[in-house]
Order: C-alpha cells, then structure tokens, then sequence
C-alpha cells in the first residue's frame, strides 16, 4: 500500500467512523447511561466485530459477494431484537431503579457481546467495506502489509470515534444528575437505542 493510498484512506475511514451510525449511537448511548470506563467493555466487543468483518471482507471478497444473504438477514434479526429489548428495559426504569442501579455489576461479557454482535450484524458495515476496499487494495503487492495497514488505521479511528461519542454521553448525564434529568436521559438513550436496532432490522428486510 503506496502512502499516497494510506493518506487517502485514512481521511476516508475516519469520515466514515465518526458519521452517527449504529455503533457510534450504540457507544453514546452507554456513555450516557452507564458511563464511559463500563462503555469500554462494548468497545471491546465491538472493535473485535469490526476487525472481523474486515478480515473477512479483505481476505474473501469475493466468496462474501456471492453468499446467500439470509446469513446477514438471521444476525440483524437477532442483533435488533437484542438492542430493542435493551431500549425497552432503559425506557422502563424508574427513579428507583436508576438509584438501585450498580454500574460496576454490569456483566462485562454481556457489554463484550453487545458489541461484537452490533457490529457484526450491521450489513451496512459490510456493504462499505465490500464496496470500498478494491479501491484501495493492490493486486500487484503483498496482501498481508495492506491488510495489516489497513487494520491498524480502522482500528484506531473506530475506537477514537466511539471515545468521543461515549465521553461525550457520559458528560450529558453528568449534567443532568437529579432523578427527572437522568430518567429524560435515561429515555433518550432509550430511544436511540430503539432506533438503532430498528436499523439492525432494515438489513434484515431492506
């Protein structure tokens, strides 16, 4: 990979990573109801899915395009019922509940799948790396330095983007810390979190 393809791709990646998709909602939704230093955990999951999907997607381009697409269909199903249980449950708490609630007994496993299966069941993930990655691999060089390249910039953008999103939720709750704001937050995530998985539907459907 020439480093005019580097210098390229990174503006790139980076654009894409800080547009407001599903998981860049999924992590300022935590950030907001959770905070930040739990929110890592999701991160965590979610990085290794998006690496996944790279991987795959360099590595099998190809054999992907060709696959039946009830695959990605089956893991948007049960990706979106996940995040939509998920907002149920945020938009239902009580003030009670928000009191009661012991940020540090959040299953770190279940924060860890969170993420991997968001990003994982995100067609629209795949569908971009499919369309953009011929552009920028080169055919006539050794695949696995671009591979490794290629990786190491997705990675540090993803995780730069879903920081500044999930700090970002956890300064507003921050600011809202009486019953009533954190509730309004509380349905705020809620409701996005509602609306991401929604979007883990379309792939499913569209």
């Amino acid at each position: 990979m020439t480093p005019d393809l580097i210098l390229l791709f990174i503006p790139t990646i980076a654009s894409v990573s800080f547009t407001p998709g599903l998981c860049m909602t999924l992590a300022f939704t935590l950030g907001l109801s959770i905070g930040y230093k739990r929110t890592l955990w999701m991160m965590m999951g979610e990085l290794t899915g998006v690496a996944t999907v790279f991987a795959a997607t360099f590595w099998s381009l190809g054999w992907l395009l060709s696959r039946d697409p009830i695959y990605f269909q089956v893991i948007s199903l049960v990706g979106g019922t996940y995040l939509l249980y998920l907002a149920i449950r945020l938009f239902n708490e009580t003030p009670e509940d928000l009191k009661a609630r012991r940020l540090d007994d959040t299953h770190a496993g279940a924060l860890i799948l969170l993420g991997f299966v968001t990003a994982v069941s995100n067609p629209k993930g795949w569908a971009f790396l499919m369309a953009l990655l011929p552009g920028f691999v080169q055919n006539d060089a050794a695949l696995y330095p671009q591979f490794v390249t290629m990786l190491i910039i997705m990675m540090s953008t993803e995780f730069i983007a879903m920081t500044t999103y999930a700090t970002g939720g956890q300064w507003l709750a921050k600011r809202l810390a009486d019953s009533q704001g954190l509730m309004n937050a509380n349905r705020v995530a809620a409701t996005m979190l509602g609306l991401a998985g929604l979007w883990v539907f379309s792939g499913a459907v569209l």
